[in-house]
């Protein structure tokens, strides 16, 4: 929990002082649902800052199964497929 939180925070404090924060991954990260809600939650903080949270690569292995699993796959709107997929327009 603490690890989270102080990510949540890093995260945050990243957000406040760029106008784009772009987020890579390596291919073989470990992620969890924890990670997608970490994720989801700084988009609608950067959105209401007037900022932006881009992935540097759509969604694979472990970040794309999580995705998968936890149903955010699911009724995807275009907006959310634009960022965990890179479908559609470009980020």
């Amino acid at each position: 929990m603490r690890a989270i939180t102080s990510t949540h925070e890093d995260l945050l404090k990243f957000i406040n002082t760029h106008d784009v924060v772009t987020i890579g991954l390596p291919d073989d990260a470990q992620v969890d649902i924890s990670f997608i809600q970490l994720i989801e939650a700084a988009r609608i903080y950067a959105g209401t800052a007037g900022r932006q949270v881009a992935l540097s690569q759509p969604a694979t292995g472990a970040l794309l199964d999580v995705l998968r699993r936890s149903g955010f796959l699911e009724d995807m709107s275009a907006e959310d497929a634009k960022f965990w997929l890179h479908q559609g327009e470009n980020q």
